[in-house]
């Protein structure tokens, strides 16, 4: 019962994150209310950490918009180098560039509703080129096609501009030295971490 309750709390969360951050709150004012109204506060945390606000959005726009053209590139490559793939191919060769063709299109849509957490998954993406190339060339003798590069090209770029854009989107919190009273004569001082958007 308990595991359902908390379940349940963090989908609130999630969607009051959301809903505030769509307002234009800032997050440090959003990490303050929402800690008087649910238990949970690191799944507050987590979610305000992973969700840019609309200023870093607009702010951002051109550069995310690039990369999800990097991405759709990426995509067209694949594609067409699956179309270049011969019957004397390998079927694990056709199933790794069919793969990159799916992981495309997630890492696309992912870029494009701003969802922070696909920028470093990126990387596997170029992970399974990497395979595609080392199986076509080493194990089975092909040349390579000069799509599978380009593609390879355009996901490791991607890969280093998802990184940047996810460190500004979202930048981490940053630590705050606070006095706080104990009593009447004594003070002492706290770190707190606060949101810098």
């Amino acid at each position: 019962m308990e595991e359902v309750r908390r379940k349940s709390e963090k989908e609130f969360i999630v969607k009051e994150v959301k809903s505030r951050i769509a307002q234009g709150i800032p997050k440090q004012k959003i990490l303050e209310e929402l800690s008087f109204l649910y238990k949970d506060k690191v799944t507050i945390v987590k979610q305000l950490e992973k969700t840019p606000s609309i200023e870093k959005k607009t702010q951002y726009l051109l550069y995310n918009n690039i990369l999800s053209i990097l991405l759709l590139l990426a995509l067209a490559a694949d594609i067409m180098t699956l179309y270049r793939i011969d019957n004397k191919s390998s079927n694990l060769i056709t199933y790794f560039t069919a793969l990159n063709i799916c992981l495309d299109v997630i890492f696309c849509i992912g870029v494009i509703s701003f969802k922070i957490e696909t920028y470093s998954w990126i990387a596997t993406r170029a992970l399974t080129s990497l395979i595609v190339i080392i199986v076509s060339y080493w194990y089975y003798y092909q040349t390579v096609d000069i799509l599978a590069f380009i593609s390879l090209g355009l996901i490791v770029t991607s890969f280093v501009l998802g990184l940047l854009l996810a460190v500004k989107l979202c930048p981490t919190r940053i630590p705050e030295s606070i006095e706080v009273r104990i009593n009447e004569k004594e003070k002492i001082k706290k770190t707190v971490y606060v949101f810098p958007d």
